[in-house]
C-alpha cells in the first residue's frame, strides 16, 4: 500500500478511505491535526527518540528549561551524567524531590533524582561545574514524518478523530483495533532494538549545547 507523501495527499487519501464526500478540506485537516495531537501524546516510537548533551556552565538557577534547549519536545526518555557511576537519574515527582532535598543531611555529592514540572527539569544534587547532562527523549513529529514512519497508526488514529462526527458506524471499532495495534507495534520497536531481535539499528541525532 502505497501512502501520501503531502498533506493535500492525506487529506484526499483520509476521505478516500472514510467514504465521506461531505467533509470539507478544513474539517478532514482538523482531523488530521488532531490525530498528530494524539500520537505525540500517546506513541513512544524509536523514530520519535532523540537526544541532547548540555555542558553545566553554571551552578545556578539549578534547572534545565526543556522547552527553551529542547526542540519539539514530547516526553523525557531517561536522563543521564556522563562521566559518573550512578547510571540513569531516577525520575520522581517535583514533591518527591523536595522531600528527598529536606531529608539529605549531607547535601551534595553525585546526581541521583531528577524531576520535570512545567517544562523545567529539577536535578539533584545539581551537577558539578564543566558536567554534561544528557537527555534522551521523545521528539514531537509532524504529518509527513507521521505519515512516513507511522503511516497505519496516523490513518486509524485520523479515521477515530473523525468517528465522533458519526452515528453508529460499525467501522470505528475496527479502526480502534487497527489503531492500538500500530500504536502497540510502534512503542515496542525500541525494546526490540535493544534486545537486538531486529536488524534495524538505533539512531540517535546528537545536539550539544552549553547550559548556563
Amino acid at each position: 500500500m502505497s501512502f501520501p507523501a503531502t498533506a493535500n495527499g492525506w487529506i484526499a487519501y483520509v476521505r478516500d478511505f472514510i467514504g465521506a464526500d461531505e467533509y470539507s478540506d478544513a474539517q478532514i485537516n482538523i482531523f488530521l491535526d488532531l490525530a498528530v495531537n494524539r500520537l505525540n501524546r500517546e506513541m513512544m516510537g524509536y523514530k520519535m527518540e532523540w537526544q541532547i548533551s548540555l555542558l553545566v556552565d553554571s551552578i545556578a538557577p539549578q534547572v534545565v528549561d526543556i522547552t527553551t534547549l529542547i526542540d519539539n519536545f514530547s516526553k523525557i526518555r531517561l536522563v543521564n551524567i556522563l562521566n559518573t557511576t550512578t547510571g540513569p537519574l531516577d525520575v520522581v515527582s517535583l514533591n518527591e524531590m523536595k522531600k528527598i532535598q529536606a531529608e539529605d543531611h549531607y547535601p551534595g555529592g553525585l546526581p541521583t533524582h531528577y524531576a520535570i514540572d512545567a517544562g523545567v527539569m529539577y536535578i539533584y544534587p545539581f551537577p558539578a561545574l564543566e558536567s554534561t547532562i544528557e537527555v534522551f527523549y521523545y521528539r514531537k513529529l509532524n504529518l509527513i514524518q507521521f505519515g512516513q514512519y507511522y503511516p497505519d497508526a496516523l490513518l486509524h488514529a485520523a479515521c477515530l478523530e473523525a468517528a465522533s462526527y458519526m452515528v453508529e458506524d460499525e467501522r470505528i471499532q475496527v479502526w480502534e483495533a487497527k489503531y492500538l495495534a500500530a500504536l502497540s507495534t510502534a512503542n515496542s520497536e525500541g525494546d526490540k532494538i535493544k534486545l537486538g531481535s531486529t536488524p534495524l539499528k538505533r539512531e540517535f541525532t546528537v545536539v550539544n549545547r552549553r547550559y548556563k
